[in-house]
């Protein structure tokens, strides 16, 4: 099995990895897919650019078996650095390729070598700091337990400092949010709080939204009630924040594994409490899938800040709708979504009507099934004009279980209501329709953007958009102090 032991001294920041060292550079990516990303931001009042940490996110996008059509994607969150989402992100595919999965192999049988590889990745990863955790030992041992840690400081400085980088590697770990695609059916798995959404159409063509992954958060009903039968006091950890992150189950951060005897919230539980166990869903992939999303927290999170909806996941699969015709790519349509995601954000912190500081990492992996939004370049050069009117379709919100049989979401709006024919079309709250279809992907999308242009005797194009209500709204929002003088070049 190729290691998936980075060589040292490569570089783990946000501008990449060194391709010749990476051993997933000969997996080919899947063509029906698209990422889109943001490292984390810290606010500042003159716009300056300032990250807290380096981009902790890492993802993939895979066809394992091109001729048996097995897909794998995952979104990998990393905490308290990046080495445990890029090491899961090195050695989840290798689990799960080299004919541990067959075209023979049942539902079944794919669903336990699905659940092992997350096991597999966290005993392999808490394997590779082995020797940090038992250095940590040798060295703690070197300290008197009573002393005070200013006097430790002052007598011992470089074992507190070689102690320090060892904690950090100790403690790094990552969420994570897996989709196998093996034998027409879809496993999804997750640890943490990054999400899955499965993105269907009902019988009368309106799209729904379903979270196939769960929040495994302390603020979780069914994470409490299980730390709770583990001898822990749900009061006292409801909320609470174990280290920088609320998630109850990870790959990596021996501390609160291992070591967990070692935090007074965690002492009592009879066992560890936070665990890499995953939770699994399976679906059948038929007609009705249209799209499939993995995300990081960064996303639904920072959307739900920056405009305060309860309905994140629905209002998030309706940006993407939107794309899907705006954009020729699948990576546009994704990094589009993302671009929206944080300039909300950011424009909440310029405005002060909240007490943003910042933003985590963001990223989004879209996997296309059937809906026929997406287009190539050649294709929406030759879309016709839009209608003056058209019907429209709401995208309904799903965020039942994903172990429940039945869906039983609740529409937007009825059929009869949306008025649903052969072509649907979504609406979004910035009432900008768009266009799809519910049958084939042969059907024509509309684009008003497409229009011929048309010229004046002087050859020029018509004015047709006034700016005089922004310079307005900008002049005002200088007066009124909610920009400052320096960040006025950044608005003409």
């Amino acid at each position: 099995m190729p290691s998936p032991v980075r060589p040292a001294g490569l570089d783990l920041g946000f501008s990449g990895y060194g391709n010749n060292d990476i051993w997933t550079d000969g997996l080919p990516t899947c063509p029906l897919s698209g990422v889109g990303m943001s490292a984390n931001q810290v606010y500042r009042e003159d716009g300056t650019p300032c990250s807290a940490h380096e981009y902790e996110d890492r993802s993939i996008h895979f066809c394992l078996d091109r001729e048996n059509q097995t897909y794998l994607y995952a979104v990998f969150d990393g905490h308290d650095g990046a080495k445990a989402a890029y090491f899961a992100s090195q050695r989840l595919p290798a689990e799960l390729s080299f004919e541990q999965i067959t075209p023979k192999s049942s539902k079944e049988k794919v669903r336990e070598v699905f659940a092992t590889a997350f096991h597999a990745v966290e005993e392999a990863f808490l394997e590779s700091i082995d020797h940090c955790i038992a250095e940590r030992t040798q060295l703690l041992d070197k300290i008197p337990e009573d002393m005070p840690q200013v006097e430790a400081a002052r007598k011992f400085p470089e074992t507190l400092e070689r102690l320090q980088e060892l904690e950090k590697q100790i403690r790094c770990g990552t969420t994570a949010v897996v989709a196998l695609i093996h034998g027409g059916v879809l496993y999804v798995g997750n640890l943490g709080d990054s999400r899955a959404l499965l993105c269907k159409k009902d019988k009368c063509g309106v799209l729904k939204v379903k979270q196939l992954s769960r929040d495994h958060t302390t603020s979780s009903h069914e994470e409490l009630q299980r730390l709770a039968a583990l001898g822990l006091h749900r009061h006292k950890i409801e909320g609470v924040r174990l280290g920088n992150h609320e998630v109850t189950r990870c790959i990596g951060n021996y501390f609160l594994k291992g070591g967990y005897k070692e935090f007074d919230i965690l002492s009592p539980a009879s066992t560890e409490p936070v665990i890499s166990t995953p939770h699994i869903d399976v679906v059948p992939i038929d007609d009705s899938c249209s799209f499939l999303l993995l995300m990081s927290d960064g996303l639904f999170k920072s959307y739900q800040e920056a405009t305060g909806s309860d309905q994140v996941n629905k209002e998030i699969a309706q940006m993407v709708v939107e794309q899907f015709v705006d954009q020729a790519t699948l990576t546009s349509v994704a990094q589009t979504v993302v671009d929206k995601v944080v300039r909300l954000h950011h424009d909440l912190f310029l405005t002060r009507q909240n007490n943003l500081s910042g933003r985590d990492d963001i990223t989004l992996v879209i996997r296309n099934f059937s809906f026929s939004g997406a287009r190539s370049p050649a294709a929406a050069a030759a879309l016709p004009a839009s209608p003056s009117s058209a019907p429209q379709a709401p995208v309904a919100d799903n965020l039942e279980t994903a172990s429940s049989d039945e869906e039983g979401t609740t529409e937007a709006a009825s059929a009869s209501d949306a008025g649903v024919s052969d072509q649907t079309s979504l609406q979004s709250s910035s009432n900008a329709s768009i266009f799809h279809t519910s049958s084939t992907e042969s059907s024509d999308l509309h684009r008003p953007s497409l229009n011929p242009l048309q010229l004046d005797e002087d050859g020029r194009i018509d004015s047709y958009v006034s700016f005089t209500p922004y310079y307005q709204a900008l002049k005002e929002a200088r007066q009124n102090d909610v920009i400052t003088e320096s960040q006025m070049q950044f608005y003409l």
